[in-house]
């Protein structure tokens, strides 16, 4: 059996808007997660955040202290095409800024599926798909009663 995968997502929010990845798929269905990814053998999290925010959103992030955590737990997940079952990823979530004079966008090496990046209203996270679904919730309510893990989840 396979060890759980790390990984480290960038909760970055500007004039009450938050950043997120914006992914389309093959049937044209929309979602919208934060950006971030897989950490690497020798790598701190923080450098895993700030490599994966500039492949992804083309931008150089400040990481600060953790926000969340959360599991991903999947019997199969599509990668590429290919189902790799079970699928199981915990996630530290960092409240991270980004760097004077960068704006996210495309970045040179985007997720498969990823269309590009979006604003996002906190007051208006509601109306699109968030995965974690659990996310907006957390994001809307009041900050100090939120939980520091969002527990598991199916995306």
């Amino acid at each position: 059996m396979s060890q759980p995968r790390v990984g480290v997502k960038a909760l970055i929010i500007d004039d009450g808007k938050v950043l997120l990845n914006h992914y389309v798929d093959d049937r044209g269905g929309e979602a919208y997660a934060l950006p971030g990814g897989g950490q690497q053998h020798r790598e701190s999290q923080p450098e895993a955040l700030v490599r994966e925010c500039e492949e992804e959103i083309g931008a150089l992030v400040e990481v600060h202290q953790v926000a969340l955590i959360y599991e991903v737990m999947m019997e199969r997940r599509m990668v590429g095409g290919a189902p790799i079952p079970p699928f199981h990823q915990v996630n530290t979530v960092y409240w991270c800024g980004l760097a004077e004079g960068e704006e996210p966008g495309l970045g040179p090496s985007p997720d498969r599926g990823q269309a590009g990046t979006a604003w996002i209203a906190l007051d208006e996270l509601d109306a699109h798909p968030i995965h974690p679904v659990q996310l907006g919730a957390w994001l809307q309510s009041d900050p100090s009663s939120r939980p520091l893990s969002l527990g598991v989840t199916g995306v």
